[in-house]
Protein backbone atom coordinates (compact mmCIF):
# COMPACT_ATOMS: atom_id res chain seq x y z
CA UNK A 1 0.00 0.00 0.00
CA UNK A 2 0.72 3.69 -0.20
CA UNK A 3 0.89 6.18 2.59
CA UNK A 4 -2.36 7.64 0.48
CA UNK A 5 -3.74 4.80 0.21
CA UNK A 6 -3.06 3.78 4.47
CA UNK A 7 -4.40 7.12 4.95
CA UNK A 8 -7.56 6.74 3.31
CA UNK A 9 -8.00 3.37 4.58
CA UNK A 10 -7.29 4.06 7.79
CA UNK A 11 -10.20 7.18 7.85
CA UNK A 12 -12.56 4.29 6.31
CA UNK A 13 -11.77 1.29 8.51
CA UNK A 14 -10.69 -0.69 6.06
CA UNK A 15 -7.31 -3.09 6.35
CA UNK A 16 -3.95 -1.66 5.95
CA UNK A 17 -0.69 -3.76 5.75
CA UNK A 18 0.83 -1.57 8.83
CA UNK A 19 -0.80 1.55 10.39
CA UNK A 20 0.40 5.10 8.78
CA UNK A 21 3.54 5.92 10.41
CA UNK A 22 3.68 9.63 10.69
CA UNK A 23 7.34 11.17 12.36
CA UNK A 24 6.11 14.51 13.22
CA UNK A 25 8.39 17.59 12.84
CA UNK A 26 10.42 19.21 15.10
CA UNK A 27 10.41 22.72 15.92
CA UNK A 28 13.15 24.81 14.05
CA UNK A 29 15.02 24.84 17.60
CA UNK A 30 14.60 21.37 18.24
CA UNK A 31 16.03 21.03 14.68
CA UNK A 32 19.30 22.87 15.77
CA UNK A 33 19.40 20.74 18.81
CA UNK A 34 19.66 17.51 16.98
CA UNK A 35 21.95 18.32 14.39
CA UNK A 36 24.21 19.48 17.47
CA UNK A 37 23.59 16.22 18.69
CA UNK A 38 24.20 13.57 15.58
CA UNK A 39 21.89 14.45 13.13
CA UNK A 40 23.45 15.02 9.96
CA UNK A 41 22.88 18.61 8.59
CA UNK A 42 20.14 18.74 6.53
CA UNK A 43 18.71 15.42 6.57
CA UNK A 44 15.86 14.24 5.55
CA UNK A 45 14.13 12.66 8.81
CA UNK A 46 12.05 10.91 6.68
CA UNK A 47 15.37 9.08 4.57
CA UNK A 48 17.15 9.60 7.76
CA UNK A 49 14.73 6.48 9.42
CA UNK A 50 14.10 4.60 6.48
CA UNK A 51 10.40 5.49 6.35
CA UNK A 52 7.76 6.67 3.73
CA UNK A 53 7.00 10.39 4.01
CA UNK A 54 3.26 11.90 4.20
CA UNK A 55 3.08 14.98 2.16
CA UNK A 56 0.33 17.48 3.08
CA UNK A 57 -0.66 19.41 -0.45
CA UNK A 58 -3.03 22.44 0.00
CA UNK A 59 -5.06 23.35 -3.66
CA UNK A 60 -6.79 26.30 -3.72
CA UNK A 61 -6.69 30.14 -3.80
CA UNK A 62 -6.69 32.37 -0.44
CA UNK A 63 -9.42 31.92 1.74
CA UNK A 64 -8.03 34.20 4.42
CA UNK A 65 -7.27 38.03 4.02
CA UNK A 66 -5.05 38.76 1.14
CA UNK A 67 -2.66 39.61 0.68
CA UNK A 68 -1.16 39.17 3.37
CA UNK A 69 2.03 41.43 5.06
CA UNK A 70 5.62 41.57 4.62
CA UNK A 71 7.39 39.94 7.62
CA UNK A 72 9.52 42.81 8.63
CA UNK A 73 12.19 43.38 11.39
CA UNK A 74 11.39 46.04 13.40
CA UNK A 75 14.40 45.89 16.47
CA UNK A 76 16.75 43.25 17.36
CA UNK A 77 18.22 43.32 20.68
CA UNK A 78 20.23 40.92 22.59
CA UNK A 79 17.25 39.26 23.90
CA UNK A 80 14.48 40.05 21.82
CA UNK A 81 13.70 40.56 18.24
CA UNK A 82 10.43 42.45 17.58
CA UNK A 83 8.85 42.13 13.92
CA UNK A 84 5.38 42.45 12.27
CA UNK A 85 4.56 39.00 10.96
CA UNK A 86 3.00 37.54 7.50
CA UNK A 87 -0.74 38.08 9.89
CA UNK A 88 0.09 42.11 10.49
CA UNK A 89 0.53 41.80 14.06
CA UNK A 90 3.65 43.15 16.16
CA UNK A 91 5.51 40.95 17.99
CA UNK A 92 8.37 40.63 20.73
CA UNK A 93 10.34 36.53 20.60
CA UNK A 94 13.28 36.13 22.48
CA UNK A 95 16.14 35.49 20.37
CA UNK A 96 16.72 32.01 21.26
CA UNK A 97 13.50 31.06 20.35
CA UNK A 98 12.21 33.48 17.18
CA UNK A 99 11.01 31.12 15.20
CA UNK A 100 8.76 29.00 16.81
CA UNK A 101 8.71 30.29 20.58
CA UNK A 102 6.12 32.22 22.46
CA UNK A 103 5.20 35.66 21.36
CA UNK A 104 5.05 38.58 23.01
CA UNK A 105 1.84 40.38 21.14
CA UNK A 106 2.45 44.30 21.30
CA UNK A 107 -0.24 45.04 18.23
CA UNK A 108 -2.79 43.34 16.40
CA UNK A 109 -3.82 44.16 12.71
CA UNK A 110 -7.73 44.26 13.65
CA UNK A 111 -8.53 46.16 16.49
CA UNK A 112 -12.63 45.85 15.20
CA UNK A 113 -15.21 46.85 13.18
CA UNK A 114 -13.92 50.38 12.45
CA UNK A 115 -11.31 48.02 10.12
CA UNK A 116 -14.55 46.53 7.92
CA UNK A 117 -13.37 49.04 4.91
CA UNK A 118 -9.76 47.62 4.52
CA UNK A 119 -11.00 44.38 5.21
CA UNK A 120 -14.02 44.12 2.81
CA UNK A 121 -10.69 44.96 0.32
CA UNK A 122 -8.66 41.81 1.39
CA UNK A 123 -11.79 39.57 1.75
CA UNK A 124 -12.82 39.96 -1.28
CA UNK A 125 -13.04 36.69 -3.50
CA UNK A 126 -11.93 39.03 -6.88
CA UNK A 127 -9.14 40.65 -4.71
CA UNK A 128 -6.15 40.92 -7.49
CA UNK A 129 -3.60 37.96 -7.37
CA UNK A 130 -5.81 35.84 -4.75
CA UNK A 131 -6.37 33.28 -7.81
CA UNK A 132 -3.32 32.91 -9.74
CA UNK A 133 -4.45 29.27 -10.96
CA UNK A 134 -1.28 28.40 -9.63
CA UNK A 135 -2.64 25.64 -7.61
CA UNK A 136 -3.91 23.94 -10.72
CA UNK A 137 -0.90 22.88 -12.21
CA UNK A 138 0.05 22.04 -8.44
CA UNK A 139 -3.43 19.59 -8.36
CA UNK A 140 -2.28 17.86 -11.46
CA UNK A 141 1.66 17.65 -10.26
CA UNK A 142 0.56 16.24 -7.11
CA UNK A 143 -2.65 14.55 -8.07
CA UNK A 144 -2.31 9.98 -7.57
CA UNK A 145 1.13 11.01 -5.20
CA UNK A 146 1.69 7.79 -3.68
CA UNK A 147 3.16 9.92 -0.60
CA UNK A 148 0.59 12.92 -1.29
CA UNK A 149 -2.38 13.98 0.61
CA UNK A 150 -4.36 17.03 -0.79
CA UNK A 151 -6.62 19.25 0.96
CA UNK A 152 -8.37 22.30 0.59
CA UNK A 153 -10.07 24.54 2.77
CA UNK A 154 -13.41 24.14 4.62
CA UNK A 155 -13.12 27.53 7.15
CA UNK A 156 -11.80 29.13 10.19
CA UNK A 157 -14.79 30.89 12.37
CA UNK A 158 -13.36 31.67 15.55
CA UNK A 159 -9.52 30.90 14.86
CA UNK A 160 -8.68 33.35 12.14
CA UNK A 161 -10.27 36.12 13.64
CA UNK A 162 -8.62 35.06 16.79
CA UNK A 163 -5.33 35.12 15.01
CA UNK A 164 -5.33 38.75 13.56
CA UNK A 165 -7.46 40.38 16.05
CA UNK A 166 -5.96 38.71 19.67
CA UNK A 167 -7.89 36.84 22.42
CA UNK A 168 -9.59 39.75 24.65
CA UNK A 169 -10.36 41.56 21.84
CA UNK A 170 -11.73 38.97 19.89
CA UNK A 171 -13.51 37.38 22.81
CA UNK A 172 -15.17 40.63 23.73
CA UNK A 173 -15.88 41.38 20.37
CA UNK A 174 -18.94 38.36 20.46
CA UNK A 175 -20.43 40.80 23.29
CA UNK A 176 -20.00 44.05 22.26
CA UNK A 177 -20.07 43.83 18.18
CA UNK A 178 -21.77 40.50 17.30
CA UNK A 179 -22.52 41.61 14.13
CA UNK A 180 -18.90 42.38 13.29
CA UNK A 181 -18.60 38.58 14.21
CA UNK A 182 -21.13 37.36 11.53
CA UNK A 183 -19.63 39.80 9.00
CA UNK A 184 -16.46 38.48 9.10
CA UNK A 185 -17.34 35.14 8.78
CA UNK A 186 -19.65 35.53 6.02
CA UNK A 187 -17.07 36.93 4.30
CA UNK A 188 -14.32 33.91 4.75
CA UNK A 189 -17.54 31.81 4.08
CA UNK A 190 -17.94 33.18 0.92
CA UNK A 191 -14.50 33.05 0.27
CA UNK A 192 -13.86 29.00 0.77
CA UNK A 193 -17.55 28.15 -1.39
CA UNK A 194 -15.40 30.12 -4.09
CA UNK A 195 -12.66 28.04 -3.89
CA UNK A 196 -14.83 24.91 -3.09
CA UNK A 197 -16.61 25.63 -6.11
CA UNK A 198 -13.41 25.87 -8.26
CA UNK A 199 -11.07 22.75 -6.86
CA UNK A 200 -13.64 20.04 -5.84
CA UNK A 201 -15.56 19.91 -9.63
CA UNK A 202 -11.67 18.73 -11.03
CA UNK A 203 -11.04 15.90 -8.60
CA UNK A 204 -8.22 14.65 -6.29
CA UNK A 205 -8.61 16.30 -3.27
CA UNK A 206 -8.67 13.91 -0.48
CA UNK A 207 -10.00 15.87 2.17
CA UNK A 208 -10.82 19.26 3.99
CA UNK A 209 -8.96 21.06 6.51
CA UNK A 210 -10.10 23.27 8.77
CA UNK A 211 -8.47 25.51 11.59
CA UNK A 212 -9.53 26.96 15.24
CA UNK A 213 -7.24 26.84 17.67
CA UNK A 214 -10.19 27.98 19.82
CA UNK A 215 -9.61 25.68 23.67
CA UNK A 216 -7.47 26.62 26.39
CA UNK A 217 -5.59 23.97 28.32
CA UNK A 218 -8.55 23.06 30.60
CA UNK A 219 -12.04 24.42 28.39
CA UNK A 220 -12.53 26.15 24.87
CA UNK A 221 -12.71 29.79 24.75
CA UNK A 222 -16.35 30.02 24.04
CA UNK A 223 -19.71 28.19 25.08
CA UNK A 224 -21.57 25.68 22.94
CA UNK A 225 -24.32 28.73 22.79
CA UNK A 226 -22.16 30.58 21.23
CA UNK A 227 -20.17 28.50 19.02
CA UNK A 228 -23.89 27.52 17.37
CA UNK A 229 -24.69 30.88 17.15
CA UNK A 230 -21.53 32.59 15.36
CA UNK A 231 -20.29 29.17 14.13
CA UNK A 232 -22.25 26.76 12.92
CA UNK A 233 -24.11 28.71 9.85
CA UNK A 234 -21.03 29.16 8.21
CA UNK A 235 -19.74 25.50 8.77
CA UNK A 236 -23.09 24.15 7.32
CA UNK A 237 -22.48 26.56 4.21
CA UNK A 238 -18.92 25.33 3.40
CA UNK A 239 -19.01 21.83 4.76
CA UNK A 240 -22.18 21.33 2.86
CA UNK A 241 -21.46 22.32 -0.25
CA UNK A 242 -18.10 19.99 -0.08
CA UNK A 243 -20.23 17.40 1.20
CA UNK A 244 -22.27 17.78 -2.35
CA UNK A 245 -19.01 17.19 -4.14
CA UNK A 246 -18.46 14.01 -2.66
CA UNK A 247 -15.80 15.01 0.23
CA UNK A 248 -16.18 13.17 3.55
CA UNK A 249 -12.75 13.54 5.80
CA UNK A 250 -13.29 17.38 7.62
CA UNK A 251 -10.02 17.27 9.43
CA UNK A 252 -10.06 20.29 12.11
CA UNK A 253 -6.97 21.23 13.65
CA UNK A 254 -7.58 22.82 17.23
CA UNK A 255 -5.28 22.69 20.47
CA UNK A 256 -6.87 22.38 23.63
CA UNK A 257 -9.44 20.97 25.16
CA UNK A 258 -12.27 21.03 23.02
CA UNK A 259 -14.18 18.49 23.86
CA UNK A 260 -17.33 20.61 24.89
CA UNK A 261 -17.45 21.63 21.51
CA UNK A 262 -17.22 17.87 19.19
CA UNK A 263 -20.74 17.05 19.36
CA UNK A 264 -21.51 20.69 17.50
CA UNK A 265 -18.63 19.93 14.86
CA UNK A 266 -19.96 16.55 14.63
CA UNK A 267 -23.45 17.77 14.16
CA UNK A 268 -22.28 19.78 11.38
CA UNK A 269 -20.23 17.73 9.10
CA UNK A 270 -17.01 18.45 10.59
CA UNK A 271 -15.57 14.53 11.74
CA UNK A 272 -12.29 14.63 12.18
CA UNK A 273 -9.65 16.05 15.32
CA UNK A 274 -6.11 17.26 15.77
CA UNK A 275 -3.35 17.32 17.40
CA UNK A 276 -5.51 15.78 20.21
CA UNK A 277 -3.03 17.67 23.43
CA UNK A 278 -3.01 14.98 25.67
CA UNK A 279 -1.77 17.86 28.08
CA UNK A 280 -5.36 19.17 27.95
CA UNK A 281 -6.69 15.98 29.18
CA UNK A 282 -7.37 14.72 25.36
CA UNK A 283 -6.88 10.85 25.47
CA UNK A 284 -8.00 9.28 21.77
CA UNK A 285 -8.84 6.02 23.40
CA UNK A 286 -11.27 7.45 25.40
CA UNK A 287 -12.55 9.37 22.29
CA UNK A 288 -12.98 6.80 20.01
CA UNK A 289 -14.64 4.46 22.79
CA UNK A 290 -17.37 7.54 23.11
CA UNK A 291 -17.79 8.25 19.56
CA UNK A 292 -16.65 5.28 17.58
CA UNK A 293 -16.53 5.11 14.17
CA UNK A 294 -18.09 8.55 13.34
CA UNK A 295 -14.62 10.62 14.76
CA UNK A 296 -11.76 10.17 13.20
CA UNK A 297 -8.50 10.91 15.11
CA UNK A 298 -4.75 12.01 14.70
CA UNK A 299 -2.39 12.80 16.59
CA UNK A 300 -2.69 11.96 20.74
CA UNK A 301 1.41 11.12 21.47
CA UNK A 302 2.15 13.20 24.31
CA UNK A 303 5.19 15.30 23.22
CA UNK A 304 6.47 15.61 26.90
CA UNK A 305 6.46 11.54 26.79
CA UNK A 306 9.35 11.45 24.41
CA UNK A 307 11.30 14.11 26.39
CA UNK A 308 11.17 12.46 29.65
CA UNK A 309 13.16 9.03 28.31
CA UNK A 310 12.74 5.50 26.85
CA UNK A 311 10.35 4.01 29.16
CA UNK A 312 7.89 7.08 29.00
CA UNK A 313 7.31 6.94 24.98
CA UNK A 314 8.01 3.13 24.71
CA UNK A 315 4.48 3.04 27.43
CA UNK A 316 2.80 6.01 25.23
CA UNK A 317 3.62 4.50 21.78
CA UNK A 318 2.72 0.83 23.05
CA UNK A 319 -1.11 2.72 24.28
CA UNK A 320 -1.64 4.69 21.07
CA UNK A 321 -0.73 2.30 18.66
CA UNK A 322 -3.18 -0.23 20.54
CA UNK A 323 -5.97 2.60 20.08
CA UNK A 324 -4.42 2.92 16.14
CA UNK A 325 -5.72 -0.96 15.79
CA UNK A 326 -9.14 0.24 15.97
CA UNK A 327 -8.53 2.08 13.13
CA UNK A 328 -9.76 5.63 12.76
CA UNK A 329 -7.08 7.03 14.04
CA UNK A 330 -3.32 8.22 13.28
CA UNK A 331 -0.70 8.11 15.42
CA UNK A 332 1.20 11.41 16.21
CA UNK A 333 2.81 13.57 18.28
CA UNK A 334 0.36 15.64 19.42
CA UNK A 335 1.68 18.97 18.28
CA UNK A 336 5.17 20.24 16.42
CA UNK A 337 8.16 18.68 18.69
CA UNK A 338 10.07 21.17 20.95
CA UNK A 339 13.24 21.21 21.59
CA UNK A 340 13.69 19.95 25.00
CA UNK A 341 13.02 16.27 22.88
CA UNK A 342 16.68 14.96 22.81
CA UNK A 343 18.21 13.69 19.30
CA UNK A 344 18.76 10.33 21.16
CA UNK A 345 15.51 10.54 22.21
CA UNK A 346 13.69 11.07 19.15
CA UNK A 347 15.82 8.62 17.44
CA UNK A 348 14.26 6.21 20.47
CA UNK A 349 10.94 7.35 19.45
CA UNK A 350 11.21 6.74 15.70
CA UNK A 351 12.61 2.82 16.50
CA UNK A 352 9.62 1.78 18.65
CA UNK A 353 7.31 3.29 15.89
CA UNK A 354 8.67 1.41 13.10
CA UNK A 355 8.53 -1.68 15.51
CA UNK A 356 5.12 -0.96 16.33
CA UNK A 357 3.74 -0.34 12.56
CA UNK A 358 5.62 -3.63 11.46
CA UNK A 359 8.45 -2.26 9.63
CA UNK A 360 11.52 -2.24 11.35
Amino acid sequence: MTNRERYLATYSFQPVDHPPLVLGGPWPEARRRWEAEGLPAGADLHEYFGVEPYTFVYIGPATRIFPTWEEELLEKTEEYVTLRTTKGSIVKRRVEMAEAGAEHYLEYAIKGPEDMEWLAERLDPDTPGRDTGEWQQKLEENRGRPDALLITDFGSFFGDLHEHMGTPQTLMAFYDHPDFIHWYNDRIATLCEASIDKVLPLGGVDFMGGHEDMAYKGAPMISPEMFREFLMPYYRRTVGKAKSHGQWIFMQDCDGDFRKLLPLWLEVGVNAMSPCEVAAGIDVGELREEYGPELLLSGGIDKRALAAGKPQIKAELEKRYATAELGGYIPGVDHGVPPDVSWKNFCYYAEVCKHLCGVA
